[in-house]
């Protein structure tokens, strides 16, 4: 497999009479052979032409798109063995499945037709479509056809791999079966790969490391642990994790952040100058229920939705506009009006600054 560069990597459409649109602003990626990136961002980041320009789809505007050591912006789609499995599958209705399989490789004189037939053999057996090769794409479900396409993907043996939303029109139960096989797939055939999603479950859940887009730009890349640990915004906080990330605008004081004239937060961080604005950032899962004693903080119960697993609570603090969601344990059943005493996790809490929406120093990399 090849390692994949993207340099300073722009795409600007250009409408008669119109403002220009940069759709992709400059961005710089470096993927080693065999890693799973994950882009992720919202409709209309710019991930998704992205892609398309590394499968030579759409026009470069600006930078370089580097596979194995050599450039390749410049080259047709034919030219770059580069596979994608695409999202709406772009399968042939009238050719049988291990048709569908063939005719990238025979259009590209990739062997003789008894090669060809063993690869496509081979492939079908690792992806479990064999007893599907005389079967047509309507006839398919749509998990069996997101496995026809990333199998026809495969087959031609790229040097990097492109996955275009690939579980967008799947059900919970494909989504999880897919997911688990494309896990398997990726570590078992090592390809270099690109997975263009809006699913944070499945960015976190396949990729080794995320970069997550917004308007064109990356704004951070890490492992699923540091985008999730560590956001560097307060876009990639709010964007990543389910249930949302609290986020509680409030100003710096000498003993911690204060959300309201009743509720200050004690942090464990370099101090900040007092009166800056700033937004504080904690998860779910870091708000405990406590004694009162132990408390930071109490607040009224809203709302609660016992989930089997977890249950969730929607807190108002006193004094504080927006909602606190807090995660507990599944044999906590709470009442709507119910006072109850909260303490965050202080060690996992998350500082922006209220401006720039940035991490402030010493939040980003705990």
């Amino acid at each position: 497999m090849s390692d994949l560069a993207l340099r300073a990597l722009r795409k600007t459409y250009s409408r008669k009479g119109r403002p220009d649109v940069e759709a992709v602003r400059g961005i710089d990626v470096e993927i080693p052979s065999g890693e799973l990136l994950g882009l992720l961002g919202p409709s209309g980041c710019g991930k998704s032409t992205t892609l398309r320009m590394i499968a030579g789809l759409e026009e470069v505007t600006g930078g370089d798109i580097v596979v194995g050591g050599s450039s390749v912006a410049a080259l047709p789609p034919q030219r770059r063995n580069i596979g994608v499995a695409f999202e709406n599958y772009a399968l042939y209705p009238p050719l049988t499945v291990a048709e569908n399989l063939a005719f990238g490789l025979a259009a590209r004189g990739r062997g003789g037709r008894a090669e060809i037939a063993a690869r496509v053999r081979e492939m079908a057996a690792r992806i479990e479509l064999t007893d599907l090769l005389d079967a047509k794409p309507g006839g398919l479900s749509s998990g069996q056809k997101q496995r026809v396409a990333l199998a026809r993907a495969l087959v031609r043996e790229p040097d990097v791999l492109l996955l275009d939303e690939p579980l967008s029109h799947l059900d919970a139960a494909q989504r999880d079966t897919t997911r688990r096989e494309l896990k398997r797939l990726q570590r078992d055939l090592g390809h270099t790969t690109i997975l263009v999603t809006h699913d944070q479950e499945e960015a976190l859940s396949l990729a080794d490391r995320i970069a997550v887009m917004k308007d064109g730009e990356i704004l951070q890349i890490g492992t699923p642990d540091e985008i999730y640990d560590a956001p560097a915004t307060l876009f990639v906080a709010d964007f990543v994790g389910e249930p949302a990330i609290n986020l509680l605008p409030g100003t710096v004081t000498p003993g911690g952040v204060r959300l309201s004239d009743a509720v200050t937060v004690a942090l464990s961080r370099p101090p900040l100058e007092p009166g800056r604005s700033v937004v504080l950032g904690v998860r779910p899962e870091d708000v405990r229920p406590v004694g009162e004693d132990d408390a930071d903080m109490r607040g009224t119960v809203v709302v609660y939705e016992p989930l089997l697993e977890m249950g969730l609570a929607t807190v108002r603090l006193d004094g504080v506009a927006e909602p606190l969601t807090v995660q507990t344990d599944p044999d906590l059943r709470l009442d709507r009006d119910q006072t109850v005493h909260l303490r965050f996790d202080r060690d996992r809490c998350h500082l922006f600054d209220a401006d720039t929406q940035r991490a402030l120093p010493g939040m980003e990399n705990r």
